[in-house]
């Protein structure tokens, strides 16, 4: 009898022992599994098989390791034998396994976002609840009084509730953000006639050009065109993954991509718009994902290609494109592990635009005399929008400048007038140690509010570093404008509505967010009314630029901060100077009264100085520049905004003329828009200028900021006259 109880017992303890640990695997990986940061490009389906059996192995290690220690612990504690006699050594060291790979498992998940502490406690209340919920199950099968059964089998109800409720919170897609769209109504501007983003009356076609040698077939047997490889291993490695995936290296880089172009060939040549996406699983076809864009711009009249550098982009498991023959000046250059990527994306734009002026060239070739190569736009998303000012400035060099000796720059020199940056990055390259400088081309960058991969508008730092110059006889402007409810992946079809990696991404609070129709649709407006400006001297598009209110009639409802300078405008104040008692133009005197706070504030996001005003206390508070010599113009333009702690959302302007009457006009300012970007997070502000603009009646002689209110403050910058 009492070994029939053994035995009895001894396949109870089985059952228990195989339960609780089956539960604990399948509970632990499922959790795990939607939590992931791994994304493999193959489909949901093989990465949630390839993840299984990753953290399958990592699970078996972490439960040896702790099966070691807990023989360890047995050994010279003999009391423990308690444990011994119901639990196995296995199972304690899944439980515990389990404990510490769910905790730090959403630790390191919630560390991108920010929300390390609040990500490490949430980790922790899936790890109790899990075990719970799996030690409930185990102890209410091997406890034969019934109090016990039902105690246990309440725990593992309760357990299995906070673990799908944890679940739940972190797969929603967050919650609402109550967002109102705010619209300044002072001199309302003339209105677009129609949406510079309908389609044109051109038939076109399509087709893809590659080295006809791609594994994937687009690029490969399906190439309508077949283009050479390129050599840049003086500059960069390619990852291993990425060798192995695209089977070549990088040495024999191909120029591949997507064309559409008008089909009436009667009406060419074409202006050309090239378009580069940004980094993203290498696994992914980023480059299909402005269609949108490039079938438009078809139909509108021009040639359009959306360039491949997928190889180029972050393979599985994170491996990245290294440093090539450049190796040798990185102990120099330690700061910026990127740069030999960005150099890489901006040749192939480049050897690109020579395929295209040879196409242009050959009889036998369908684009022959088809390409105006005297006009070409440039458009970049992310990684991609710097990118297309790093090819800019390549575009008029001989010489790399930090590497002349072994890599010299064929002879580019291509008309590029216009630059369309989507969500770009900033000082992934910086020759010689500071950001890239660019002069005299028409620039524009737009962003999202909510973009979770760059959080501020980083673009605006490529906008500050453009020079007009004085012996440049084109007009050029720069432009920027910041949407309130969109992201960084939305604008590429392929991307969506995360920004980041997968497991981190489940952390972003997406509600909020624009349809991503409509959030192509602004970039639609945008980029037809740029190309079509610059390349085709559509000139009547141009206010959409100066101020976004002239297309709100097309435009989605939020939220939209714009701004603008141009290569004609007068600088009368960039708040740039060390004496804060004169402005930029010289003769000019600056006074100010009863003023708590007054003077240049560095502006990071901007990279720029501007003027920071606060009134003293049940004062009026005054900031005024007066001219030597009055200046002729057609209108008087600067950027305000809102600081977060400026509850006071409008001043007054006096324009003063040289015959000493004056223009009062009122400004009503948007306030610091407010974002929840993360579930974790907390609310923040986003502190931006817009740029406001007043018509001139006479000569200008100077102008007057008033403030009447305690709780104002505001930044104002590059005060200009329009001509």
């Amino acid at each position: 009898m009492e070994s029939l109880k053994s035995n009895k017992k001894s396949v109870l303890d089985n059952i228990v022992n195989l339960t609780s640990t089956g539960l604990t695997v399948l509970t632990l990986l499922l959790s795990a599994s939607v939590m992931s940061p791994l994304d493999l490009g193959y489909g949901s389906f093989a990465n949630f098989v390839v993840f299984l059996i990753y953290m399958s192995t990592v699970i078996w290690i972490i439960s040896f390791v702790m099966y070691i220690l807990i023989i360890t612990i047995v050994f010279f504690w003999k009391k423990s034998s308690s444990i011994h006699q119901q639990l196995s050594y296995g199972t304690v060291s899944f439980f515990v396994g389990s404990f510490l790979t769910c905790a730090l498992f959403m630790l390191a998940v919630a560390m991108r976002t920010g929300s390390g502490p609040v990500g490490f406690g949430l980790g922790l209340a899936l790890a109790l609840s899990h075990v719970i919920f799996i030690g409930g199950i185990a102890a209410a099968i091997f406890y034969d009084t019934k109090r016990l059964k039902i105690l246990f089998a309440a725990l593992a109800i309760i357990g299995c509730v906070v673990v799908s409720l944890i679940l739940w919170y972190y797969l929603n897609d967050g919650y609402a953000t109550k967002i109102n769209a705010i619209t300044p109504t002072e001199r309302f501007p003339h209105n677009l006639t129609h949406d510079p983003s309908l389609n044109g009356n051109y038939s076109y076609g399509f087709l893809t050009y590659g080295s006809g040698m791609d594994n994937r077939i687009d690029y490969g047997l399906k190439a309508s065109i077949i283009t050479p490889t390129i050599d840049l291993s003086s500059i960069i490695t390619l990852s291993t993954f990425n060798k192995q995936n695209f089977q070549f290296d990088e040495s024999t880089l191909p120029l591949n991509g997507r064309i559409w172009y008008p089909a009436n060939t009667s009406s060419g040549p074409y202006p050309i718009v090239l378009m580069v996406h940004g980094n993203h699983m290498s696994t992914g076809s980023s480059e299909n994902g402005y269609e949108y864009l490039s079938t438009m711009l078809a139909s509108q009249g021009f040639f359009t290609v959306s360039v491949d550098q997928n190889f180029l982009n972050l393979a599985p498991f994170y491996s990245s494109t290294e440093y090539g023959q450049m190796s040798k000046i990185k102990k120099y250059d330690v700061s910026f592990s990127r740069r030999p990527e960005f150099i890489a994306r901006a040749l192939i734009l480049l050897e690109t635009l020579k395929q295209l002026r040879l196409w242009n060239t050959q009889e036998k070739n369908q684009f022959y005399n088809q390409l105006d190569l005297s006009n070409i736009g440039l458009m970049g998303h992310s990684r991609g929008g710097e990118t297309i000012v790093i090819a800019y400035v390549l575009n008029k060099l001989k010489f790399l400048p930090d590497y002349p000796g072994s890599i010299s720059l064929s002879n580019y020199n291509f008309e590029i007038k216009a630059l369309f940056s989507i969500s770009g990055t900033d000082d992934g390259y910086t020759p010689l140690g500071y950001s890239l400088e660019s002069h005299d081309v028409t620039m524009f960058g737009i962003h999202g509010i909510y973009d979770a991969d760059l959080l501020s508008f980083s673009f605006q730092g490529k906008l500050k570093s453009l020079r007009f110059t004085s012996n440049s006889s084109i007009y050029n402007f720069k432009a920027s404008l910041y949407v309130h409810q969109a992201n960084h992946g939305q604008f590429n079809t392929k991307w969506g509505r995360y920004d980041l990696i997968p497991g981190v991404n489940q952390f972003i609070n997406v509600r909020p967010l624009m349809k991503a129709e409509e959030q192509q649709h602004i970039c639609k407006m945008y980029m037809a009314a740029l190309m079509n400006i610059v390349l085709k001297n559509q000139t009547q598009y141009c206010i959409l630029f100066e101020d976004y209110r002239s297309g709100l009639r097309y435009l989605p409802h939020t939220n939209y901060i714009s701004t603008f300078q141009d290569s004609k405008e007068i600088i009368i104040a960039d708040f740039e100077n060390y004496d804060v008692t004169i402005g930029t133009i010289a003769g000019s005197k600056i006074n100010a009264a009863n003023l708590l706070l007054w003077g240049s504030v560095y502006v990071e996001v901007y990279r720029s100085a501007m003027l920071i005003l606060q009134p003293m206390k049940d004062l009026i508070g005054k900031y005024a520049i007066n001219l030597q010599n009055p200046v002729n113009g057609s209108s008087v333009r600067f950027m305000i905004g809102r600081t977060p702690e400026g509850l006071v959302d409008n001043l007054t302007v006096l324009l003063w003329y040289e015959n000493e009457t004056f223009d009062s006009h009122v400004v009503h300012v948007l306030p610091a828009l407010s974002k929840h970007t993360y579930k974790l997070g907390s609310t923040e502000y986003v502190t931006a200028v817009q740029t406001v603009s007043f018509p001139l009646t006479s000569a200008f002689a100077g102008l007057e900021f008033v403030i009447n209110e305690t709780n104002a403050q505001f930044l104002i910058d590059n005060i200009v006259i329009a001509r």
